[in-house]
C-alpha cells in the first residue's frame, strides 16, 4: 500500500510539472472564452469596463462572486492582474479543490489577447526614484504603477463593492512578472490598499533592481499612514529549473513571435540573470520579522511563464486564510 501511495504521488507531481499542464501559450492567437464567459458551477460573474484617466489604456474587469453568497456575509477578495491570462488559467477543477471561495476580481485589458504588453509595461512598473522616465528593454514606456494603483482604489474597488460585500480586512493582490513588481511596489508605497500581497516570479531585474531601492519606503509609509504592519502578509513564489525555451513571457502577440522566440528567450534569460542572486528569498527574510506572514516558495522545474497559472491556486488559498 505504501508503494502504491508513493507511485500515485509521483504521478501527480509529474503531471503537475509537465509542459502539457503549464505549457507556454501561443500569444499570437486570440484568447479562447474563459470561465467568465462559459460559466462556472462555483461562481457567477459581473463584468464592467473602464479607461485610464488619460484615455490611453482600456480595461475589462470580471468579478467572480461565489454562488453560495449570503447577502449579509462579507467575503475576502483576490485581485488578479493580467486578468485575461489569469481567467484563462482558472477552472472549476481548481475551484473544487478549495475549502473556501473568495471573491475574484480579474483586471484585464480590453483586448482579445492574453496580454496588452504596452499597457502592462506602463501600469505594472514603478516610477524611478530620480523621477526620470523608465523604459523597458524593448522601449516600452514604464513607471505608471502609482497611477494604476490609484485607478484600482478610486475606480475599480468601489464598482466591485457595488456587486458584493467585501471584507475590508482580507483584500489580496496577485501579480506575475511585471505584475509581481506592481504587487511589491504597492506594498512598499501603498500598504493601506491591501492586507495580503502575492508576487509570482516578480521581475527583480527591471531597471537594475530598482524595486529593492523602493523597498526603503515601506517603513516611512507605515509610519506616515498609521498602518499596523503586523497585520500585513506577503507571499513570493518563484520558478526554478526551467528550460531556456520557456523563460520568456514578454513576447508580443504578433505573427513574428515564434520566429523570434529563441532570440527573445535568450535576451530574457540574460536580463533575469542580472537580478541580485536570491533576491526574492532575501526580501522575504527581511520581512519575516516585520509582517504577520512572509512566505517564500520555490516551484521546482517551472519556467517564468509557467509560474502564472501555477501560482493561482496557492494565491487563492493564501487569500482565503
Amino acid at each position: 500500500m505504501k508503494t502504491l501511495k508513493i507511485f500515485i504521488v509521483s504521478v501527480l507531481v509529474f503531471l503537475l510539472l509537465s509542459d502539457d499542464n503549464f505549457a507556454q501559450p501561443d500569444l499570437s492567437k486570440p484568447l479562447e472564452p474563459t470561465i467568465a464567459d462559459i460559466g462556472s458551477k462555483f461562481y457567477r460573474f459581473e463584468k464592467f469596463e473602464i479607461d485610464s484617466n488619460d484615455g490611453e489604456r482600456h480595461y475589462k474587469i470580471a468579478v467572480g462572486i461565489p454562488k453560495t453568497e449570503e447577502p449579509e456575509k462579507t467575503y475576502p477578495v483576490l485581485y488578479l492582474l493580467d486578468g485575461n491570462a489569469a481567467l484563462a488559467a482558472l477552472n472549476d477543477d481548481l475551484f473544487s479543490r478549495l475549502e473556501s471561495l473568495p471573491v475574484i476580481v480579474s483586471i484585464g485589458y480590453n483586448t482579445e489577447f492574453r496580454f496588452d504588453v504596452v499597457s502592462r509595461a506602463f501600469d505594472y512598473t514603478p516610477a524611478l526614484p530620480d523621477h526620470s522616465q523608465p523604459n523597458d528593454e524593448r522601449g516600452r514606456k514604464g513607471g505608471g504603477a502609482d497611477i494604476f494603483a490609484e485607478l484600482i482604489e478610486i475606480k475599480i474597488k468601489p464598482k466591485v463593492e457595488s456587486f458584493v460585500r467585501i471584507d475590508k480586512q482580507r483584500q489580496t493582490i496577485w501579480g506575475h512578472s511585471y505584475g509581481g513588481l506592481f504587487v511589491l511596489n504597492t506594498l512598499f508605497k501603498h500598504p493601506e490598499m491591501f492586507q495580503s500581497y502575492v508576487a509570482a516570479d516578480p521581475s527583480f531585474w527591471w531597471q537594475n533592481g530598482v524595486i529593492l531601492k523602493i523597498e526603503d519606503q515601506f517603513m516611512k509609509q507605515i509610519e506616515k499612514k498609521g498602518i499596523e504592519k503586523n497585520k500585513l502578509r506577503l507571499a513570493v513564489f518563484v520558478g526554478r529549473g526551467a528550460s531556456p525555451q520557456h523563460r520568456n513571457t514578454e513576447r508580443p502577440a504578433d505573427s513574428s513571435a515564434e520566429r523570434n522566440a529563441e532570440h527573445n528567450a535568450e535576451r530574457s534569460a540574460n536580463l533575469r540573470r542580472s537580478a541580485p542572486p536570491n533576491a526574492a528569498e532575501d526580501l522575504v527574510k527581511r520581512f519575516e520579522s516585520q509582517l504577520k506572514t512572509a512566505t517564500f516558495r520555490v516551484f521546482e522545474g517551472l519556467s517564468h511563464g509557467q509560474m502564472l497559472p501555477a501560482s493561482l491556486e496557492p494565491a487563492l488559498r493564501f487569500c482565503a486564510q
